[in-house]
């Protein structure tokens, strides 16, 4: 048996393989078993602290370590419950003044504990690990808010604590000296600072100790400054003194505008305590005034094309205009307040060049007659006759530049009697009234007539409500544009590639209005007006007139047939389709109108 026992110790040795799985099996057992151990441990507190906040955290001055948030939040209430019942004194220059807790209606929002419990408890089980060993160094504070109503307690020391800002002033006195000149006497009354209760210092002091327990007596205050403070009104003294001794300059070619001391101190901002030394509202309305002697607005020159010559003639040549630059006016008088050299300034004024230079129109290549629209007028009152005239005067001689949008009521411009249009016979509101620029639409009508002849796009155009007789003298229905400034325009655009002239002229009861420029070629064919859906007119309306003689009965309108109102226009050039549209128009039907006298 020994000689057994001898053969198996001496294999041991002589295998190391064997030798290395015994010392594993006498001296790893213990190692792995802590291991186990500890990992049981592990997961049994992690599975303890699941629902619990970690070590060392705080809800103000309650630690809520290994609480649940119902554990809490019952924790945290008994605390506020016992503070929330105390009267706190706050001392200020030697007056102590309490608040009384018990009717603030202190409470706590806790609606951050349960994200912070969330936040503690979120990742996997290692990150949960980490930070429940940081928290050992590092204690968590979880700080709630905490809601009150004191602003009637406040507002009773308020009325003890606070004490008013006083406003710089400037005092500005003219008398006459010895010689009979103005001494102006500038004097300055320095501001002073204010002070008031500082509410949210107070409520930050009165929730922390609702949470921690712990407070300062003394009663939070701030300094209020004045809103108009002794620098201000000393630059602005500063600035009169210079303006008395050098009057500011504002030059315009051979015009000068003087800002003086009387002048500034009215246009100086001594109220609102901005930075600025000018009331920019009142300074920019002086400067306004000034811009009205100064402004000119750019006249567009005004053409005719003279068929026989094939060249254009001017028959109002085009203007510069001028503007000033009333921002930059005020940026300048600013600088000069503070500058201390020369105190005349150059009054910015902007020159706006015309479309079009007067000797550059026969460059523009208008050489021939595209299209022409024509309508009739017989029957118009005087009144109506007036204003189709002034209204053609205005869009007669207008150029429009290749790629441009015309616009009929930007042309035009308000139509009133102010702007020179009387009272005609109008459709308004289903009734026939006087109202000014009656007749109007029967220019845009017929320059909606002539761009259709001429071939150009129609960008905005509206069809009557009611269908006008006018319209339809010697033409088919659908072919009137009516226009009312400034919402419903009439426009088209000048796709050519040279200029448009427009041409507007009367030659007895007719209206024309010609489109001078050159042809690219392009044929415009518009179809037969299709008419359906005929509706007959109302009976005749009759209205009181108390501008008519009494027994005088005046027709102003007659009948028409409503109607629904279609034709089509395809624009070709070199076989190539360039428009094909449908131009449909839908009239309701209107009565004969009468004005019967009233007049004795």
């Amino acid at each position: 048996m020994a000689k057994e026992k001898s053969s198996k110790k001496e294999k041991i040795k002589s295998n190391p393989f064997k030798k290395t799985v015994v010392f594993f099996k006498k001296n790893s057992l213990p190692s792995v078993l802590s291991i186990i151990l500890l990992l049981l441990l592990i997961f049994l507190y992690s599975a303890f602290i699941t629902d619990k906040f970690y070590p060392l955290t705080y809800i103000g001055s309650s630690n809520i370590s290994f609480l649940t948030q119902g554990q809490a939040i019952r924790q945290v209430e008994s605390s506020l419950q016992q503070r929330s019942a105390q009267k706190l004194a706050f001392v200020y220059q030697n007056q102590s003044f309490t608040i009384d807790l018990a009717t603030s209606s202190a409470r706590i929002d806790y609606s951050l504990l349960d994200q912070s419990l969330a936040k503690q408890q979120a990742g996997f089980v290692w990150d949960k690990i980490l930070r429940q060993f940081s928290t050992l160094f590092y204690p968590q504070q979880i700080l709630l808010t905490v809601n009150m109503s004191l602003e009637s307690q406040l507002e009773q020391i308020a009325k003890i604590v606070d004490k008013p800002y006083t406003d710089a002033q400037l005092l500005f006195d003219e008398s006459p000296n010895t010689e009979g000149s103005p001494s102006a006497r500038i004097q300055i009354k320095e501001g002073k600072d204010g002070l008031s209760l500082d509410r949210l210092s107070v409520e930050k002091a009165i929730a922390d100790y609702l949470l921690f327990g712990k407070y300062q007596s003394l009663l939070p205050t701030k300094v209020v400054p004045p809103k108009i403070t002794t620098e201000h009104v000393k630059r602005a003294k500063q600035a009169l003194e210079q303006t008395q001794k050098q009057p500011i300059r504002l030059t315009f070619e051979k015009t000068s505008y003087f800002l003086d001391t009387k002048q500034l101190l009215a246009l100086l901002d001594l109220t609102s305590g901005g930075d600025l030394l000018l009331d920019q509202g009142k300074t920019k309305t002086y400067i306004s005034k000034i811009a009205k002697e100064i402004d000119q607005e750019v006249q567009e020159g005004l053409f005719e094309f003279n068929p026989k010559t094939k060249r254009v003639i001017t028959f109002r040549p085009s203007q510069e205009g001028q503007k000033l630059d009333i921002e930059k006016t005020y940026n300048l008088i600013t600088e000069a307040l503070t500058s201390p050299s020369s105190k005349t300034i150059v009054l910015p004024v902007v020159i706006i060049k015309p479309k079009i230079q007067t000797s550059d129109v026969n460059s523009l290549g208008i050489k021939e007659l595209i299209g022409q629209g024509i309508s009739n007028f017989a029957g118009s009152i005087p009144n109506r006759i007036y204003n189709i005239n002034l209204t053609a005067q205005k869009i007669n001689g207008v150029l429009v530049p290749p790629g441009e949008i015309f616009s009929f009521n930007q042309t035009v411009g308000d139509i009133t009697a102010a702007t020179g249009f009387k009272q005609a016979y109008v459709i308004k509101e289903g009734r026939t009234v006087l109202d000014d620029g009656g007749g109007v639409c029967q220019d845009s009508t017929t320059l909606f007539r002539a761009v259709l002849n001429a071939g150009l796009p129609v960008v905005k155009r509206t069809a009557h409500t009611y269908r006008v007789g006018y319209y339809e003298q010697g033409f088919p229905p659908g072919l009137d544009a009516t226009v009312f400034y400034p919402s419903v325009d009439f426009q088209f655009q000048n796709d050519t590639p040279a200029h448009i002239l427009i041409q507007a002229y009367t030659e007895g009861a007719t209206l024309y209005v010609d489109l001078y420029g050159t042809s690219d070629g392009r044929i415009a064919a518009i179809s037969k007006s299709v008419v359906a859906d005929q509706t007959p007119p109302p009976p005749e309306l009759r209205q009181d007139d108390p501008t008519l003689p009494k027994g005088t009965v005046k027709q102003v309108d007659w009948a028409a047939w409503g109607a629904k109102v279609s034709f089509t226009r395809t624009v070709t050039r070199d076989g190539q389709v360039l428009i094909k549209e449908t131009w449909n128009s839908s009239y309701k039907p209107w009565q004969a109108v009468y004005l019967v006298g009233t007049k004795e």
